[in-house]
């Protein structure tokens, strides 16, 4: 009797990886570009940049335009810094705070010997041109009852006739100037709230009003605020164009490398992301690892979704607030994250977890172990 041997066909089961596990690749990716891009910028692109686009001397320039500026304001009295304090004076954030408290000190005692702190008389008393208003004086105490009428009595004038502090505040702010004493907890909040709501935005009026009428330096008519702040633009634009070029630079070397040819060079085919949360992209048809031609696809749309971090390659060396004002880094980042969150919906809501990059490939990202066991269930190893 003949036994009968019957095949069976072995079923497996290959499936996508998990939302979850792709995201957390996508940030891995991400982060190790970021960290890479921002060393290469930081100890390569920009040392060697530096001497070539000649960073130094036109840093000096810029901060000596600084410098300038700040000594015109000074000698207008149009800004003050506390001499008893050294290094002070070119630090503009001590400045504009010493200017607020001194300024506020007159409002307090109305002190004669105090008259040339109130830096928005002087401005607005000396300097300021406007043919649409008949009286300065108006147009300063304007904005103080636009900005502090909270602060201010509007019925009574201080001896440069402008609008007197209500006397619960001078009561209020007056322990801040004498010795030994000290102002309440809702006194040092009020006192913070005057300096950013009231004395900062009419100081800021002064500064844009200045930029259109100028300011002649008293002791040298060849001295003024716009010859100034026309070097200051100048050398501040240059300077972030080096910072633009050296982080595109850096940009495109860190992709190339670790998008492109780290999977051309390496078995896995996979970015070190993807190496680190056992990802794998393999064709839906042959199921076997994507082609060398359909990586540089894969490179292409991974450049696009890295444009997010591009905007914080030189933060090192710039600081974050300072990296919002490059918008030739800015823009591209919002691109990038928008096509990031279009890639990330994508895998999530399609059936296979399909992004961009799969569909333009005709493959699927699944679990490297799954592959492991389908390849060992195929082919027995």
């Amino acid at each position: 009797m003949e036994e009968q041997v019957e095949k069976k066909e072995t079923i497996f089961e290959i499936y996508p990886s998990k939302v979850g596990r792709r995201v957390l690749a996508y940030l891995a990716d991400i982060f190790i570009s970021l960290i890479v891009s921002t060393i290469l910028f930081e100890l390569v692109i920009f040392q060697i940049s530096r001497p070539i686009s000649n960073y130094d001397g036109i840093e000096a320039q810029n901060l000596k335009a600084q410098k300038d500026i700040y000594d015109l304001l000074y000698e207008r009295e149009l800004l003050f810094f506390n001499s008893e304090v050294e290094g002070m004076k070119y630090n503009i954030d001590s400045s504009l705070e010493y200017s607020a408290s001194k300024y506020i000190e007159y409002y307090v005692f109305e002190d004669e010997e105090l008259n040339k702190y109130d830096i928005f008389n002087n401005y607005y008393v000396n300097y300021y041109e406007d043919e649409h208003s008949s009286s300065s004086i108006n147009t300063l105490n304007n904005y103080l009852e636009e900005y502090g009428s909270r602060y201010f009595d509007l019925n009574t004038l201080t001896p440069l006739n402008t609008y007197s502090f209500k006397e619960d505040f001078k009561e209020m702010f007056s322990h801040n100037y004498i010795e030994g004493d000290e102002m309440s907890a809702n006194a040092e909040n009020e006192y913070e709230n005057f300096i950013n709501n009231v004395f900062l935005p009419i100081y800021n009026h002064i500064l844009t009003d200045i930029r259109t009428n100028n300011l002649i330096s008293s002791s040298n008519s060849q001295i003024s605020y716009l010859s100034i702040y026309s070097v200051l633009e100048e050398t501040e634009n240059k300077i972030k164009n080096i910072y633009v070029i050296d982080a595109y630079i850096s940009f495109f070397i860190t992709t190339l490398v670790l998008f492109l040819i780290i999977p051309l060079t390496t078995k896995k085919k996979a970015s070190l992301g993807e190496r680190v949360l056992k990802l794998e992209r393999i064709n839906k048809t042959t199921l076997g690892l994507l082609d060398k031609k359909f990586l540089f696809s894969v490179y292409l749309f991974k450049v696009i979704d890295s444009l997010t971090l591009l905007m914080f390659i030189p933060f090192i060396r710039v600081g974050f607030t300072y990296l919002f004002s490059m918008n030739i880094l800015l823009i591209p980042s919002l691109m990038g994250l928008l096509m990031s969150l279009i890639n990330l919906a994508l895998v999530a809501f399609t059936k296979y977890n399909t992004s961009l990059k799969e569909l333009t490939t005709n493959s699927i990202v699944v679990d490297s172990q799954v592959l492991d066991e389908y390849y060992l269930a195929k082919y027995g190893k």
